[in-house]
């Protein structure tokens, strides 16, 4: 049993070294690139399997991996990159009328369940103890009712998981909006990056969706790859969509007033979601219990343009 337990805890530590490596690794890969004013999906942070797939280091081996879904076909594919944190609502920016509209989207709730849950995100959040709707939110006053009580935060969300504490969410929501939301960058969304969902949520119809995303793709139909369209900056979203698709003084009216409030074309922070795996270990502590199938650890962590590194979990 002894032998087992230190045979397990070597295991992990080199598990951990690995993963460790994959950090220093995106870190460094984010620090190659050459600063531009704007990020893509096209880009190599994105998907460059020749850098981030199978990354082979000491006694095992990392990926740093992610399923990205092809918003005009629908298929689900793995990529080798980092993942934009700008392309996500950031809960703790967002205006109450864009959460309502990610809980409709997204868990079809209907207009008063989404309003109450987006009010009880926003009174978590904000600094006072007023309601910002007169029923179906919560502050101080419902918290510290429950069994076990506590208080609204008045602060910003430091992690996703903090959602369990306001009234209204679970596990099995939480779990669906994890792929839209972040607590890190400014608030703005990166419009070459962002999903249909995210930005449905900001505002846009379903028509200017499907011309965005048509533009992004190219010639080639698909999302991120070489022949991509890319707007280099906000002030030509407008323009470039005008010069293929014909838009009405109404759209363009809505869509510029959604560009002025929430919409860039650059990003600082993002998601390293790595795999380690150990060799097949070929000589093991006699008795140690150990399989001799491959071990493997997900990671998940946030980093900024900088380098520095904002979270750590491991899956």
């Amino acid at each position: 049993m002894k032998i087992t337990l230190v045979g397990r805890l070597d295991q992990r530590d080199r598990l951990n070294l690995i993963a460790d490596a994959a950090v220093k690794k995106a870190i460094i890969e984010l620090k190659k690139q050459e600063l531009k004013p704007y990020d893509s999906l096209s880009d190599g942070l994105s998907n460059e399997p020749a850098v981030f797939k199978d990354v082979h280091i000491g006694e095992g081996k990392f990926s740093i991996t992610y399923d990205f879904t092809d918003e005009q076909s629908g298929s689900l594919v793995t990529r080798y990159g980092l993942i934009d944190e700008e392309s996500k609502i950031n809960i703790n920016k967002a205006h109450p009328v864009v959460l309502e509209r990610l809980f409709k989207i997204l868990l079809d709730f209907d207009e008063l369940r989404a309003q109450e849950l987006a009010a009880c995100i926003v009174d978590w959040r904000d600094s006072d103890s007023e309601l910002s709707i007169p029923l179906g939110s919560a502050e101080d006053s419902y918290y510290s009712g429950l069994r076990y009580s506590y208080e609204a935060k008045d602060a910003d969300f430091q992690a996703l998981e903090e959602l369990l504490l306001v009234k209204g969410m679970d596990e099995e929501l939480l779990e669906k909006l994890k792929p839209y939301i972040t607590i890190y960058g400014n608030g703005r969304v990166n419009v070459n990056t962002a999903s249909r969902v995210v930005l449905a949520a900001l505002g846009i119809n379903e028509d200017m969706l499907n011309n965005i995303f048509s533009f992004r793709c190219g010639e080639d139909g698909l999302m991120g790859t070489s022949d991509d369209n890319i707007f280099t900056n906000p002030g030509d979203i407008l323009p470039k969509l005008k010069a293929v698709y014909q838009l009405s003084e109404a759209q363009e009216a809505k869509l510029n007033a959604v560009i002025e409030q929430s919409l860039e074309v650059n990003s600082n922070h993002f998601m390293v979601r790595s795999v380690a795996q150990l060799n097949r270990q070929s000589h093991k502590p006699a008795g140690s219990g150990l399989p001799s199938d491959r071990q493997s650890q997900k990671t998940e962590c946030v980093i900024n343009r900088e380098g520095k590194l904002l979270s750590w979990r491991q899956l």
